[in-house]
């Protein structure tokens, strides 16, 4: 995968397929300690401990349609070619968390990519589903919660092209000037 948001949108996507309702994605960077890091936590049906060493083989998949899972695999290969840490927890009916940690300027480590974008199609494609996206760049802090939003807006649904819109563009600005590191204030969604 070309950027990280594409491997946070492939996990993502994992949840909505284990039939999680609660998403939340988590990036910290931070400059002077030298991480990007990432955490995708979901209340899906989880997966057994059994299973787990198998999710990261690349020719295991539980979807019925695919032959093969490369997802996860690509992932943790990413994050070793860095030298970094790859974690997964998973407890049946209770959920899975993916965490991946990386150098931040080795030059293997992929940019982090259209987070944006992920946002956007997670709330397209995911229903009733609620996430919360929660990122930290040198201590700074930007949080974006559906569930905030959907309130704020009064019934209108959160899916409608107007609201899509209008999210995009609050998501890109807010995102971009977190990075940049200007001392703003970010407060929640809404």
């Amino acid at each position: 995968m070309e950027d990280l948001s594409q491997h946070l949108l492939d996990l993502s996507f994992n949840s909505l397929a284990a039939g999680c309702t609660d998403l939340q994605i988590c990036i910290r960077e931070d400059l002077k300690s030298n991480i990007l890091e990432f955490i995708v936590r979901d209340n899906g049906h989880g997966i057994d401990q059994e299973d787990i060493e198998k999710v990261l083989d690349p020719f295991f998949t539980t979807k019925e349609n695919a032959r093969v899972g490369l997802g996860i695999s690509l992932l943790k290969e990413a994050v070793e070619r860095c030298g970094g840490i790859f974690k997964i927890d998973s407890l049946p009916r209770i959920g899975t968390c993916v965490q991946a940690g990386f150098p931040r300027d080795h030059m293997d480590r992929a940019p982090l990519g259209d987070m944006t974008g992920t946002i956007i199609s997670l709330i397209t494609a995911g229903g009733d589903m609620e996430m919360v996206y929660h990122h930290e760049f040198n201590r700074k802090q930007f949080y974006f919660s559906t569930e905030e939003l959907k309130l704020s807006l009064e019934g209108i649904s959160i899916q409608t092209t107007a609201v899509l819109v209008w999210l995009e563009e609050y998501l890109s600005k807010e995102i971009k000037a977190l990075r940049r590191g200007k001392d703003e204030k970010f407060g929640r969604a809404g």
